[in-house]
Formats: C-alpha cells, structure tokens, sequence
C-alpha cells in the first residue's frame, strides 16, 4: 500500500480535494448518496413488488424454500447491523441503513440515520462517513469520519459483520444440536429401498421394505449403521443372512451383496441397497463448538481453492459443457455453489431441518472468512488499510493511505468475485446438483 504524507494537523477541508481533483469516485469504491430532501421516501409499488416476490416464493415452491431464503436476508440484515451498532457505539456517523440495493422504494429518517427498503433484494448496506479519501465529508462531520477514527475504533467496526456471521453460526450450530439433536446412527430404520439398472438389487431380493430395522448381518450386531455399513461394504460378492425388525417381529433373510465401484477410491465394494433414515438425539453444546471450529478450519483451508486459477477456469469451461443435472456423487459436484445453489439443496424437502439449519451455519462461517480477505472492497481490505496506517503513524501524524492507487487491484478483485458470482449463480440454473 502506499501512502500520503497527510497528518492530523491538516484542515478538514484539506482533506477533502481527492474527489475534486479526479472527478467522481470510481463506482467501486463509491458510497451510497445521501437522500434529497426532495426525494420522495416511498414508493408504493416498490413495497408490492418485494412482498409479490416472498409471496410467489411461498406459494410455488413452498414453505420450506420460503424459509431458507427468509434465514439469508437475516443473514445478511445482521451483518449490517453488526457494522450499524459499532458505528454508533464508536462516535461515527452513519447516514443510512438500508435492506437491498438500487433505487429506494421506502425509507423514514430517525435522527441522522436514513432506514428503508431498495428495490433489488440483493445486500444491504450501511453508509458510514467517510470511510477514505474518495469519500470526503462535510467538515462538521470530520471528527465523525470513519477515516479519523482510532485504529481499535476502525477495526472494531469493519469486522462486525464478519463477527455477527460467527455468532450466527455458534447460534445455529447451537440449536441443531441441543435444540433438534442430530442423527442417532444407533436409531435408525430403511428410509427407501434403492434399484440397480436390472431392478433386482440384493435389498430387493431380500424383499426388504422401508421402516424396516436390520437387527444383525451374519450373527454380527447390525443396530450401529456405521458398522452394518462397514460390514456391506467390506463383503462384496458375499452372501449374508439378515435378520429384519418388522412391526415388533423378527424374521430370517438371505441374499448376495451387490458389488459396485467406490466413487471416492475406485475400490470395489458390497452394495446392498438400502438407505437409511435416523432419529435424532440431543448432544452438549461442545459439540456446536466442536462443529464450528472443524467447519471454520475447513472453510478457511477451502477460500485459496475457491479463488484459485484452477476454480476460474473450471466455472469458465463447465458454463460451456450444455445443460443437465449433475449426480452428487460426480467430480464437478465438488464445485462452487451460489447462493441460489445452497436454497435449492437446503430446501428439498428430503432432509429434515437440521440440513438448511446447518447448511446456514456453513454459509455464515464461509462469507464470514470471506469478507475478511485483505482485499478492497471487502472490509478485510478496509481493516488492511486501517491497519497499515497505524504501523505508518508516527508521533501523533496520522498518515492516510491513498486509496485511488489501490484501485487497479480492487477492480480485479470485483471482476474475479462478479465472475464467480455469475457463472456458480448459471450453472446452478442450467446445471444443478442433483
């Protein structure tokens, strides 16, 4: 980064020349205006449109979808509130706070602060004053300024949003696990009954049913599915006597595993043909801590994957490879997602609630890291700069860094993330995972 040889000494309004002397800001690091005191603050129509939009959502594709999109908008209405709270706790001043994006559609003013509604149900934002030097404010507010804020004041607010996907996270984790509880692999019956190319699977065979229990596998206690797993799977070829729970009764089968290639190894293994489903039991808390630290190391260690070259061109050649659905158990099913991909996979209405509950918590967790990418226009870019202008500072001169020259590198990082954006959001249309 580089700098100028500003101090707090200056004038407030010698701080102010950037914009006059290069014109308008750069869309990218452009702040939302100010409203007119002309401007109309509400716009009846606007409101229809969005409540048609949740309405349409509930109706044609159901309660269920209605819901995770509902805990997204929360998602991110929190993020900014954590950035709106600190402002204010801190002495900034903040303009606006508003749900969406584009023109307004609704607003009222409290105070200083602008709340309301936008057209385009996409973000939400809080307008902080002056955030850098493309971003100069009225004098009077100067000492308001985000820019002339202590560095543990500055920090404090541009990562908020980050720490409210974290808490957000430990929340859902939380609830999942002592609220709903999690699968029980000690509890479980057959939830379907699955059919190879020929339909005669050994599950078939054996004329097992849903809601059926396997009590043992050859004498072996079967009660464990991971251990009635394991067993299938290590035996292919083999043939083994089932004895079945079916209304409270017992009853004696035999039937030959199928033997099927591991997708993940190519090793083959025994197939009988069954899928399960599970009660759920309650756990401690521990556990939604143990579950978020493993998920916050394995989103951290996945962010280089995902803005990797590789990543680039791989979205570039699959949005070119036709459409279709994609298997899960395929190699591009491992690739980025959109947000449109995660409701569509969070609301099928197969997995129980704790799937959207926790799949929001991994959302949290991964734009939570995200954000914090030393990059403009992240805040994790807003929390560099902040932090190179404090190891720059010297003996009370403040030296602010000059944010037009960052430039270059922020549009880069606006037209790798927009590609990634629009290809996963394209691909979950055209190409969803099944």
């Amino acid at each position: 980064m580089t700098d100028t040889n500003e101090s707090t000494e200056r004038s407030p309004t010698a701080q102010q020349p950037d914009r006059d002397r290069k014109g308008s800001v750069p869309l990218v690091m452009a702040e939302p205006k100010d409203r007119d005191p002309e401007e109309a603050q509400s716009n009846p129509l606007g409101l229809v449109f969005i409540a048609a939009l949740f309405a349409m959502l509930w109706f044609w594709a159901g309660p269920r979808y209605f819901f995770v999109v509902v805990g997204l908008v929360v998602m991110i209405f929190l993020h900014e509130l954590g950035h709106y709270l600190t402002a204010r706790w801190t002495g900034m001043k903040a303009t606006q706070f508003f749900l969406f994006m584009g023109p307004r559609i609704w607003s009222f003013q409290r105070g200083e602060t602008e709340y309301g509604i936008r057209s385009l149900p996409i973000g939400a934002f809080v307008r902080i004053v002056g955030m850098h030097n493309l971003d100069p404010c009225d004098p009077e507010d100067e000492p308001r300024a985000y820019k002339n804020k202590s560095y543990p004041r500055r920090m404090l607010v541009i990562t908020a949003g980050s720490m409210m996907h974290f808490l957000q996270a430990i929340i859902l984790f939380t609830v999942v696990t002592t609220a709903i509880g999690l699968d029980d692999p000690e509890r479980w019956s057959i939830a379907q009954v699955s059919e190879l190319g020929t339909g005669e699977t050994p599950a078939v065979v054996a004329e097992l049913e849903p809601g059926d229990t396997i009590v043992t596998v050859d004498g072996i206690d079967a009660t464990d599915w991971r251990e009635l797993r394991s067993y299938i799977r290590d035996h292919p070829g083999d043939e083994v006597e089932l004895v079945v729970l079916r209304d409270g009764e017992t009853d004696v089968r035999t039937t030959t595993l199928a033997t099927i290639e591991d997708d993940e190894t190519g090793d083959e293994v025994g197939f009988l043909g069954v899928a399960p489903t599970f009660e759920h039991s309650r756990q401690s808390p521990i556990l939604a801590a143990e579950m978020f630290g493993e998920t916050f190391w394995g989103a951290l260690k996945s962010i280089p994957v995902f803005l990797s070259p590789s990543t680039f061109g791989d979205l570039g050649t699959l949005m070119f490879s036709g459409s279709q659905d994609v298997d899960r158990t395929s190699d591009e099913a491992n690739r980025p997602i959109s947000v449109v991909g995660a409701v569509r996979i969070a609301g099928q209405p197969d997995f129980d609630i704790t799937w959207p509950l926790s799949l929001l918590a991994v959302l949290n967790i991964f734009i939570g890291i995200l954000n914090l990418m030393p990059l403009l226009p992240l805040d994790g870019g807003h929390a560099a700069i902040a932090t190179y202008e404090r190891l720059r500072s010297r003996k009370g001169r403040r030296y602010h860094v000059d944010v037009a020259k960052l430039l270059p590198l922020t549009y880069a990082v606006v037209l790798v993330l927009g590609f990634i954006m629009i290809s996963t959001v394209y691909l979950d249309i055209v190409r969803p995972i099944s």
